[in-house]
Protein backbone atom coordinates (compact mmCIF):
# COMPACT_ATOMS: atom_id res chain seq x y z
CA UNK A 1 0.00 0.00 0.00
CA UNK A 2 2.72 2.38 0.70
CA UNK A 3 4.09 1.90 -2.52
CA UNK A 4 0.74 2.55 -4.38
CA UNK A 5 0.87 5.78 -2.41
CA UNK A 6 4.23 7.03 -3.48
CA UNK A 7 4.45 10.38 -4.97
CA UNK A 8 5.96 10.87 -8.42
CA UNK A 9 5.52 13.77 -10.56
CA UNK A 10 3.84 11.42 -12.97
CA UNK A 11 1.54 10.64 -10.47
CA UNK A 12 0.61 14.32 -9.97
CA UNK A 13 3.02 15.03 -6.77
CA UNK A 14 4.07 19.31 -6.44
CA UNK A 15 7.22 20.44 -6.66
CA UNK A 16 6.37 23.42 -4.59
CA UNK A 17 5.20 23.06 -1.47
CA UNK A 18 5.07 24.29 2.02
CA UNK A 19 7.88 21.46 2.59
CA UNK A 20 9.75 22.90 -0.03
CA UNK A 21 9.29 26.67 1.36
CA UNK A 22 10.36 25.28 5.01
CA UNK A 23 13.10 23.04 4.15
CA UNK A 24 14.97 25.17 1.21
CA UNK A 25 14.07 28.49 1.03
CA UNK A 26 13.29 28.94 4.32
CA UNK A 27 16.53 26.97 5.57
CA UNK A 28 18.08 28.03 8.73
CA UNK A 29 15.79 30.91 8.88
CA UNK A 30 15.09 33.94 6.53
CA UNK A 31 17.74 34.06 4.14
CA UNK A 32 19.11 31.03 4.10
CA UNK A 33 21.83 32.67 5.89
CA UNK A 34 23.76 29.23 6.98
CA UNK A 35 26.27 31.00 5.10
CA UNK A 36 26.86 33.99 6.76
CA UNK A 37 27.29 31.76 9.65
CA UNK A 38 29.95 30.07 8.63
CA UNK A 39 31.90 33.14 7.11
CA UNK A 40 31.93 34.68 10.64
CA UNK A 41 33.06 30.95 12.00
CA UNK A 42 35.99 30.62 10.11
CA UNK A 43 36.69 33.89 8.44
CA UNK A 44 35.56 36.67 10.17
CA UNK A 45 38.14 39.20 11.69
CA UNK A 46 35.90 41.70 13.12
CA UNK A 47 34.82 41.07 16.71
CA UNK A 48 31.36 41.91 16.07
CA UNK A 49 31.09 39.11 13.47
CA UNK A 50 32.89 36.48 15.47
CA UNK A 51 30.84 37.11 18.32
CA UNK A 52 27.91 36.74 16.65
CA UNK A 53 28.74 34.25 14.66
CA UNK A 54 29.65 31.79 17.67
CA UNK A 55 26.14 33.15 19.36
CA UNK A 56 23.89 32.37 16.02
CA UNK A 57 25.37 28.82 15.51
CA UNK A 58 22.76 26.76 17.74
CA UNK A 59 19.87 28.92 16.54
CA UNK A 60 20.76 28.80 12.87
CA UNK A 61 20.72 24.69 13.11
CA UNK A 62 17.09 24.88 14.30
CA UNK A 63 15.77 27.42 11.41
CA UNK A 64 16.26 30.16 13.50
CA UNK A 65 18.13 33.69 12.59
CA UNK A 66 17.11 36.33 14.65
CA UNK A 67 20.31 36.84 16.49
CA UNK A 68 21.55 37.83 12.83
CA UNK A 69 18.49 39.57 11.36
CA UNK A 70 18.49 42.09 14.40
CA UNK A 71 22.01 41.93 16.13
CA UNK A 72 24.64 41.92 12.84
CA UNK A 73 22.24 43.72 11.66
CA UNK A 74 20.87 41.99 8.22
CA UNK A 75 17.98 44.41 8.15
CA UNK A 76 18.37 47.14 6.54
CA UNK A 77 21.84 46.48 5.56
CA UNK A 78 23.22 47.45 2.21
CA UNK A 79 26.40 45.02 2.58
CA UNK A 80 24.28 42.00 3.30
CA UNK A 81 20.64 43.01 1.38
CA UNK A 82 21.50 41.50 -2.30
CA UNK A 83 22.88 38.19 -0.82
CA UNK A 84 19.56 37.64 1.51
CA UNK A 85 17.97 38.32 -1.05
CA UNK A 86 19.42 36.23 -3.91
CA UNK A 87 20.31 32.89 -2.12
CA UNK A 88 16.36 31.88 -1.42
CA UNK A 89 15.87 32.64 -4.85
CA UNK A 90 18.99 30.67 -6.45
CA UNK A 91 17.73 27.93 -4.32
CA UNK A 92 14.42 27.86 -5.03
CA UNK A 93 15.06 27.75 -8.63
CA UNK A 94 17.55 25.24 -8.29
CA UNK A 95 15.55 22.78 -6.14
CA UNK A 96 12.56 23.18 -8.29
CA UNK A 97 14.93 22.26 -11.43
CA UNK A 98 16.82 19.30 -9.74
CA UNK A 99 13.16 18.28 -8.74
CA UNK A 100 11.87 18.86 -11.97
CA UNK A 101 14.73 16.66 -14.07
CA UNK A 102 14.29 13.86 -11.77
CA UNK A 103 18.07 14.22 -9.82
CA UNK A 104 16.20 14.32 -6.63
CA UNK A 105 12.63 12.65 -5.90
CA UNK A 106 10.16 14.87 -5.25
CA UNK A 107 9.45 15.83 -2.04
CA UNK A 108 7.75 12.41 0.17
CA UNK A 109 4.61 14.15 1.64
CA UNK A 110 6.41 13.67 5.27
CA UNK A 111 5.80 17.10 6.81
CA UNK A 112 9.03 17.69 8.90
CA UNK A 113 8.82 20.37 11.71
CA UNK A 114 10.34 23.59 10.54
CA UNK A 115 12.62 23.19 13.33
CA UNK A 116 14.93 20.10 12.09
CA UNK A 117 17.91 20.79 11.47
CA UNK A 118 19.16 20.85 7.82
CA UNK A 119 20.24 17.24 6.24
CA UNK A 120 17.84 15.42 8.84
CA UNK A 121 15.00 17.01 7.36
CA UNK A 122 16.43 16.25 4.15
CA UNK A 123 16.35 12.67 4.52
CA UNK A 124 12.98 12.96 6.14
CA UNK A 125 11.09 14.59 3.38
CA UNK A 126 13.19 13.01 0.43
CA UNK A 127 15.71 10.80 1.59
CA UNK A 128 18.94 10.37 1.18
CA UNK A 129 19.30 12.49 -2.30
CA UNK A 130 17.32 15.23 -0.48
CA UNK A 131 19.74 15.06 2.44
CA UNK A 132 22.94 15.70 0.08
CA UNK A 133 21.09 18.33 -1.66
CA UNK A 134 20.50 20.09 1.78
CA UNK A 135 24.70 19.85 1.76
CA UNK A 136 24.62 21.24 -1.64
CA UNK A 137 21.95 24.27 -0.43
CA UNK A 138 24.44 25.18 2.48
CA UNK A 139 27.97 25.04 0.01
CA UNK A 140 25.89 27.74 -2.30
CA UNK A 141 24.54 29.50 0.31
CA UNK A 142 28.25 30.09 1.75
CA UNK A 143 29.65 30.73 -1.47
CA UNK A 144 26.70 33.51 -2.33
CA UNK A 145 27.47 34.91 1.05
CA UNK A 146 30.97 34.86 1.26
CA UNK A 147 32.42 37.72 -0.93
CA UNK A 148 29.36 40.17 0.93
CA UNK A 149 30.29 39.34 4.01
CA UNK A 150 34.09 39.72 3.70
CA UNK A 151 33.35 43.42 2.45
CA UNK A 152 31.37 43.86 5.42
CA UNK A 153 33.95 42.29 7.87
CA UNK A 154 36.49 44.93 6.54
CA UNK A 155 34.05 47.52 7.17
CA UNK A 156 33.52 46.35 10.32
CA UNK A 157 37.26 45.96 11.50
CA UNK A 158 37.80 49.30 10.25
CA UNK A 159 35.10 50.93 12.31
CA UNK A 160 36.96 48.77 15.52
CA UNK A 161 40.02 49.87 14.63
CA UNK A 162 39.36 53.06 14.29
CA UNK A 163 37.73 53.21 17.99
CA UNK A 164 40.96 52.05 19.42
CA UNK A 165 43.23 54.26 18.06
CA UNK A 166 40.55 56.93 19.14
CA UNK A 167 40.45 55.73 22.69
CA UNK A 168 44.53 55.52 22.59
CA UNK A 169 44.69 59.02 21.74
Amino acid sequence: MFNEGRLSLANGAHIVTNEFYNNFINLTGSGITIGLVIFTLYAARSAQMKSLGKIELVPALFNINEPFLFGLPLVMNPFLAIPFFLTPVIVALTTYLVIYFGIVPPLNGVAAPWTTPPIISGFLIGGWKMAIWQTIVLIMSTAIYFPFAKKYDSYLLAQEQEKIANETK
